[in-house]
């Protein structure tokens, strides 16, 4: 009995310590200072605008200031800010084809952050309202995880405004939403109040993804635009029945699906060349760029 007291003493010790590191260790967004310094050392024009979005103040951040006709939208995961996407921005090959964008979801970044917003059409609306400040005749949106679905909502809502999606790693099955033990962190009391922004409104989002996938599930079917799926094959976030749902789901005449053999989760950084290969493909690059 005395043992077992100790042992969860300690469990508990080391859950707050853990908890703790990572409050004072990580960032899940980068301040507007911050992230201009970031490009000027990389010599890429930027510019941090800010949009009213339902009352609320959401950030997004655009490079390739001098092209028009080409727009290429990136859409985080849970977590994650604009900061996840800020390499692609400052990528010199990349700023030859389009302009390039990465918001901040709501409730991450510098988007009312810690808001949680668990909608996917909410989440979608804010994507469109960003996209419609723009005039570009080709648009791509990207969204990696749970901007997967996002990105996917997209497709479905205003396919006239669209060219192609990319969807990496998403969480797009509600039959198959797992939630791992470490996710309650961000749902009890005890711990919850220690943590992040980013990583409570992450909790908000993973215990509602489910409902608010199956919310949307039926228009899967009605999408008509291309759609790019690349998932890999050691993801132990999103579970390969995601590309089964996209299989049964998107029409197979608009679905590529590529599949990395070696490949978990972070595909937007373990697999960078094979991601810009695909944008610079949809965008109509000359082969010599590629």
């Amino acid at each position: 009995m005395i043992l077992a007291l100790r042992l969860s003493q300690w469990g508990f010790t080391l859950l707050v310590g853990m908890i703790l590191f990572i409050n004072s260790c990580v960032s899940f967004h980068t301040m507007d200072e911050k992230a201009a310094r970031y490009f000027e050392k990389r010599h890429t024009p930027v510019r941090i605008r800010y949009l009213d979005f339902q009352g609320k103040a959401v950030r997004y951040i655009e490079t390739g200031l001098d092209q028009t006709n080409k727009l290429v939208v990136f859409v985080h995961g849970a977590p994650g800010s604009s900061n996840n996407f800020f390499s692609y921005l400052a990528d010199s090959t990349l700023l030859k084809q389009a302009r390039l964008v990465a918001i901040d979801r709501l409730g991450y970044g510098n988007s009312a952050p810690g808001q949680s917003e668990t909608s996917i059409e909410v989440q979608a609306e804010q994507v469109r309202q960003v996209v419609q400040q723009y005039q570009a005749d080709t648009v791509i949106l990207l969204g990696h995880s749970y901007g997967g679905p996002i990105v996917g909502k997209c497709a479905m809502d205003f396919p006239e405004k669209l060219t192609a999606i990319v969807m990496l790693a998403p969480v797009n099955d509600p039959e198959n939403e797992p939630i791992f033990w470490y996710a309650h962190i961000g749902r009890w009391k005890a711990t919850r109040w220690m943590l992040p922004a980013a990583l409570k409104v992450a909790a908000d989002e993973k215990f509602s993804h489910a409902q608010a996938l199956a919310a949307i599930a039926g228009g899967w079917k009605d999408i008509h635009i291309p759609v790019v799926h690349i998932h890999g094959r050691k993801d132990g976030l999103a579970p390969l029945s995601n590309i089964t749902f996209s299989e049964n789901n998107i029409p197979p005449k608009y679905l590529n699906l590529a599949y990395l053999e070696n490949t978990g989760h972070l595909i937007p950084w373990t697999d960078y060349e094979i991601v810009r290969e695909t944008l610079l493909e949809l965008l109509g690059a000359p082969k010599s760029l590629k």
